[in-house]
């Protein structure tokens, strides 16, 4: 996970959905599920087993197999719904900066757009659009510089090159890149652009 830093409660989590799925599961396994070190899986488990949250079944004085009970069933549904509500805040905090952004679009005007860069905060900010209701703002297709994307399909909008841009009627274009913004904002001067027309998402 790029942005959540396991949480005791989220590793609890994590290991008891892994288990109910896995019982068969190693310990080295269960590391790398909770992101934690080996060293410390027995930890875990003894502290799940004491709350009655799951039990060892020893097949073998190698092999253990670790099943969940009832009451760790209970406690993995609570913990899911926790976290779920805590990542639906920051989606709303999220869907409201991309809210914002589109408004202020609209405010100056834009009613038919394109992308720049065919990738997650492209996806992000078109799964927003869709859901709108009574708004002008319209996404036409995507601009991206990867050949092997040009030409196919992208939540339903078309990927295309710099040399398509004057082929759709639009009235600008939008920067949806972090890591390449300033070299897309310099190939579109390079291409003689209006630099008014370019807006960007990161950067205001």
């Amino acid at each position: 996970m790029k942005f959540f830093s396991p949480t005791s409660e989220l590793k609890e989590l994590l290991l008891l959905e892994h288990i109910e799925r896995n019982p068969d599961t190693t310990q080295k396994e269960i590391a790398e599920i909770i992101s934690g070190a080996i060293s410390m899986v027995n930890v875990y488990i003894d502290n799940l087993e004491e709350r009655d949250y799951l039990s060892r079944d020893y097949k073998s004085v190698k092999t253990v197999y670790y099943n969940i009970t009832q009451e760790g069933i209970k406690r993995k549904n609570y913990l899911a719904i926790t976290y779920l509500q805590e990542l639906l805040e920051l989606y709303k905090l999220a869907e409201e900066n991309v809210e914002n952004f589109l408004d202020r679009l609209e405010d100056k005007g834009y009613r038919n757009i394109l992308f720049y860069g065919a990738g997650e905060v492209a996806e992000t900010i078109l799964g927003i659009i869709r859901v709108r209701v009574d708004k002008p703002l319209r996404a036409l297709a995507i601009i991206d510089d990867d050949k092997c994307k040009q030409g196919m399909q992208f939540l339903g909008y078309t990927i295309i090159s710099r040399e398509d841009i004057d082929k759709y009627d639009h009235d600008g274009i939008v920067i949806t890149s972090y890591t390449y913004e300033d070299d897309i904002t310099n190939k579109l001067n390079e291409i003689g652009y209006p630099e008014d027309r370019v807006e960007r998402f990161f950067t205001e």
